[in-house]
Parts: C-alpha cells; sequence; structure tokens
C-alpha cells in the first residue's frame, strides 16, 4: 500500500509540473549555482533547511512528508532559490534531466572523497631523526599489538613528525637510520589518509629503488592507495569484510590470472598462500 501511495504521489507531482507550461520562477530570490553546489560539497556546508518552502513547477506547495518520500528518487531533481542574506527559502522540485543525474553523480563522488586536515609542519631536530622515528614506531605498533583502544589522534600526531622530519631533513636513509626506523615511515604512511600517502609515494617508492625500503612493503602500499580510490587492487594483499558470509573477502583484483607473478617480483609469497590467514581461499589458475 505504501508503494502504491509512493508511485501515485510521484504521478501527482510531474503531472502537476508538467501540465503547466508557466514555471514557476521566484521573485527576489537567485538560484543556487552548480558551481556554488560544488563548492558547498567540498567544504562540507551546511544550510538551514527547516524554513524552506517546497513547491513543484506550477508553484503548489509540496508537504515535507512527500519530499522525505522522495528525495532519493533519481527522477527528481530540485532548485534551490536562497534570498538576500543567502539563506534558502524556496526549493522547487522538478523532473530531473540527464544532466541533473549527471551533476548528482559528480556531487555524490565529492561527499565520498575523504576530507583531508592539512599537516602543519613543526620544528624537527634533525640531529634526533632516529630518536624520532623510534618513538613513532613504538606509538604506531603498541596501539596495534598489545590490545589497547585504538586511538586516530597517534596516527595524526606520528603523521605531522614523519612528514615535518621529510620536509626538513630529507628522506631517512639506511646511511643514517636502520631498518626498524625506516619501517616507521612506512607504517606512517600506511596508516594515513590517502591523499598524504599519494603525495609522499613517490619519494617512498625511490626508497624502494635504492633499497631503503622493501618492494613489497611498497606494493602493499599502492593496494591500499587504489582501495581507497575505490579501484582493483594490484598484488591482492587488502583483505576486506565479506558481509554476506560475516567474514573476510579479497578486495577486487586486478588480472588475477597472472598475480603471482606480480608478486614474486616484488618478493611476495603466492597469493593462495597470503590469503589463508583470513581462510580465504583463492584458486584461479595462474598464467605461466
Amino acid at each position: 500500500m505504501k508503494y502504491k501511495s509512493h508511485i501515485y504521489l510521484l504521478t501527482v507531482l510531474l503531472i502537476a509540473s508538467c501540465n503547466n507550461d508557466k514555471k514557476i520562477v521566484p521573485d527576489n530570490l537567485r538560484k543556487l549555482s552548480e558551481k556554488e553546489q560544488i563548492e558547498i560539497a567540498e567544504k562540507r556546508m551546511n544550510y538551514n533547511y527547516d524554513t524552506v518552502v517546497y513547491k513543484n513547477e506550477a508553484g503548489e506547495t509540496i508537504t515535507a512528508d512527500s519530499i522525505a518520500k522522495i528525495s532519493t528518487d533519481e527522477n527528481f531533481a530540485s532548485d534551490v532559490y536562497l534570498n538576500k542574506s543567502n539563506e534558502p527559502e524556496i526549493i522547487i522540485i522538478r523532473r530531473a534531466t540527464e544532466h541533473d543525474k549527471d551533476f548528482r553523480s559528480q556531487i555524490v563522488e565529492i561527499y565520498n572523497q575523504e576530507v583531508v586536515e592539512p599537516v602543519l609542519i613543526i620544528d624537527i631536530d634533525c640531529a634526533q631523526i632516529k630518536e624520532i622515528l623510534i618513538e613513532v614506531y613504538s606509538l604506531d605498533q603498541n596501539m596495534r599489538m598489545d590490545g589497547s583502544p585504538f586511538d586516530p589522534s597517534i596516527d595524526r600526531e606520528n603523521l605531522v613528525k614523519v612528514i615535518s622530519l621529510i620536509e626538513n631533513c630529507g628522506m631517512p636513509t639506511l646511511e643514517n637510520v636502520n631498518k626498524k626506523e625506516l619501517l616507521a615511515i612506512w607504517l606512517v604512511f600506511q596508516h594515513a589518509d590517502n591523499y598524504h600517502r599519494k603525495k609522499y609515494l613517490p619519494q617512498l617508492k625511490k626508497s624502494a629503488e635504492n633499497g631503503d625500503l622493501r618492494k613489497s612493503e611498497m606494493a602493499l602500499m599502492e593496494d591500499r592507495i587504489l582501495m581507497d580510490d575505490r579501484k582493483p587492487q594490484i598484488y591482492g594483499s587488502q583483505i576486506t569484510d565479506n558481509e554476506e558470509r560475516n567474514g573476510w573477502m579479497l578486495y577486487d583484483l586486478e588480472n588475477p590470472e597472472s598475480v603471482d607473478r606480480r608478486r614474486a617480483d616484488v618478493g611476495l609469497e603466492p597469493l593462495n598462500e597470503y590469503v589463508k590467514q583470513w581462510d580465504i581461499e583463492f584458486d584461479i589458475k595462474q598464467n605461466k
């Protein structure tokens, strides 16, 4: 019954809008532009819509309850009209065009992007690099290995320290730190937001090319970047929740029939061995 009421409501709104050639244009109000909508999405701004009046294109008022029922229907679009105080006053609900649908997808994609807080560089004593990285390593691993509650502020503080260290002192090498201290840098970016992970990836890859970091570590980082960008991974290192089976599953993988060759190139074991620790089976025949 609710479904039929929903369909009836859509039909009434569309007929009321389409059967009237005279489309309403609110007086003394300006339409919110697409550029402004993009800025609102990027900055995660909010308007107060409590006093807004909803209308169809014929100028007939639509109740808030009715709006709630069609708010997620892609067949409808809305035009927001602002008053002189730049506050929304009237929203016109109308049939969505293909452009509306494309623009809606663009806005959704913006909201799906991670909001990144810029890192403010702090002073670093370059003579204390080893001590700083030992502390960073301990803070990262202690939180993850001893059962302590996860504290995102620790990851953030570590990220600030490591980025400030790189910017002030340059990327450390095995000539001035050891493997564990270099691993601390990799861990920090692996556990950071995707923006900073991608920003410093070229420097990290150069360290791997020079033999300071392992190629296998960079493979894991590249897979993490791809997964966070909602793209198929390359090496099969990323595991995600399998909600249907209440367990784990391999995240989307590019060219799975040749993954073992790619893994071998960076020093990783065959994928079917790797995923056993999550009770995952990988039985795709590999190309020679």
